[in-house]
């Protein structure tokens, strides 16, 4: 659980804080006027929690591992196993693939996400991890690009198909 003092608390509010100023004063006199959001601040807020809920799941725990794929705190935030297979499959072969230290992401932070319609959201996440060999002590940026969908009243993943 998240605590106030905690960096990534600190990170949430600010954001959500900045949304609401910008939804209160606008984008500035020169910014043409948005179309209005599919869903409203409230369910914006409860999206945003539950995906920095999930996201946080991925933080430290080798990607590319048994015990991960087994993890059920991960389940339910897939409508079916079969896709939460193609999720874990497809997360796991990108943290292999881009050579990240013991296929851990150090963290994960969701950059930017958007409604394409009351059902659909999108979600741009970076993934960020130290590189498989030592000395290059630089960190690697893995992005990506979720697709969340409510079901029955329920925000969950919908990864495509591979």
């Amino acid at each position: 659980m998240t605590r106030p003092g905690h960096p990534r608390a600190r990170t949430l509010v600010a954001a959500l804080g900045a949304a609401a100023l910008l939804a209160c004063f606008g984008g500035g006199a020169g910014a043409p006027a948005a179309s209005p959001s599919p869903v409203s601040d409230q369910e914006a807020l409860q999206f945003a929690l539950r995906a920095e809920r999930f996201y946080r799941l991925l933080e430290g725990i080798p990607l590319a591992a048994t015990l991960t794929f087994n993890n059920p705190a991960l389940h339910p935030y897939f409508p079916t196993p079969s896709a939460f297979a193609d999720y874990y499959s497809s997360l796991a072969t990108v943290a292999r693939q881009n050579t990240l230290r013991d296929g851990q992401a150090r963290s994960v932070r969701i950059r930017e996400f958007h409604f394409d319609s009351p059902e659909q959201a999108i979600v741009e996440i970076v993934l960020t991890g130290k590189h498989e060999r030592e000395l290059r002590f630089w960190d690697i940026d893995l992005e990506r690009r979720d697709v969340w969908r409510r079901i029955d009243g329920v925000w969950v993943i919908v990864p495509e198909k591979l």
